[in-house]
């Protein structure tokens, strides 16, 4: 099957470098992967780094839009909802000729999460929230093959179960299976504790069971803060005329923020690992803990009395640093912070994939 020949190129593509940039693989045989709520592309990238090929991404912000198109810079960026009929039928023609030739497509999605999260409303009639049964919809209309969403854990607790029901009974209707799991990325190698739900959306029942005991395979050690963060240079500030397209040398997105004095003094003061959920210190030696954007600071550094920078939240996040973030100062901080970590969804795609195949091989004999 084609996706046999996807997932044949797992191991030589999860062994390339890191460093090298997130450019568009355009191998012919390769799944086509549309992400929806898109964000800057940590659902993408994980996909790119399993040789997928990543043909568009769908948001609603300009700032994440312009980050997901530079790193990807092959695929459509797609301004709009997915509530949208119109923006669903520009998703549909991208996909039409993958589907004439026979190739598999996949759709990924992490929708809007602050309704759901522990750090966001927590009420379950936030607007944002409907986003989730929205994507359900889009996945019917679309029909690909497969699906993965990514979302907080939160979202599996049981005051909101009806929206859980309704989110699968869409996609039942529309011939699908659905099967969720929560997992921790400090548990694939993400210097940060930070839980999550997927929901793996295919044709076939999958067994959670075995979805679990073959993510259990990709389970390695997470560096504690300091060595996530090791052979950065001390942070410069942020100039005042700050430009995200300009190149100011060394590695992207690594200034610091405009401290004052006094928020510099609270910030020494506090112990490694300790202090308020604002500048709460990473230690240095453990994972960090959730990483959280709107108003809430960033963690502040192990060792530096200042928030950590936008890079070295990518870093804990485990993106590489060939990944720029473009935007506003601030709202880079927020992309970054919302994103899925790229190691764990890089795990759950590669499993999904690899049962897929299974599926369709065992329907063929």
């Amino acid at each position: 099957t084609l996706f046999r020949s996807a997932s044949q190129s797992l191991n030589r593509q999860s062994k390339r470098s890191e460093r090298k940039p997130a450019t568009q693989q355009s191998d012919p045989v390769a799944a086509a992967v549309l992400d929806l709520c898109c964000g800057l592309g940590g659902l993408s990238l994980a996909a790119k780094k399993l040789g997928l090929r990543v043909i568009a991404g769908v948001d609603v912000k300009p700032a994440a839009l312009k980050t997901f198109s530079k790193n990807f810079p092959d695929a459509k960026a797609i301004e709009g909802s997915v509530r949208s009929s119109k923006i669903l039928t520009q998703c549909d023609n991208f996909l039409k000729p993958f589907k004439t030739t026979r190739q598999p497509t996949i759709i990924l999605s992490g929708p809007p999460c602050q309704g759901f999260s522990v750090a966001g409303s927590r009420d379950a009639a936030d607007p944002r929230n409907q986003v989730l049964v929205a994507v359900a919809r889009a996945i019917a209309k679309l029909q690909p093959d497969c699906a993965l969403i990514e979302n907080v854990s939160m979202l599996l607790a049981g005051k909101h179960s009806k929206r859980i029901h309704k989110f699968e009974q869409v996609l039942k209707d529309a011939g699908f299976h659905v099967t969720h799991i929560m997992l921790n990325a400090s548990e694939f190698g993400v210097s940060q504790k930070r839980k999550r739900a997927f929901f793996l959306i295919t044709r076939q029942p999958l067994d959670e069971q075995d979805v679990v005991k073959r993510l259990d395979n990709f389970k390695v050690s997470s560096p504690g803060a300091k060595d996530a963060l090791r052979g950065l240079s001390k942070a410069k500030i942020r100039p005042d005329d700050y430009s995200d397209d300009f190149d100011y040398g060394g590695i992207h997105n690594h200034f610091a923020m405009q401290h004052s004095r006094r928020v510099m003094n609270k910030i020494a003061a506090i112990k490694p690992g300790t202090g308020p959920m604002s500048y709460r210190r990473l230690h240095p030696t453990r994972p960090s803990n959730t990483l959280f954007s709107g108003h809430r600071a960033p963690p502040a550094h192990f060792k530096e009395p200042r928030s950590i920078t936008v890079r070295e939240a990518a870093r804990l996040q485990g993106f590489p640093d060939s990944f720029r973030i473009y935007g506003s100062f601030g709202n880079q901080m927020e992309q970054v912070t919302n994103a899925v970590p790229p190691p764990l969804a890089k795990a759950v795609l590669r499993v999904l994939l690899e049962l897929v195949d299974v599926i369709r091989c065992s329907k063929a004999v």
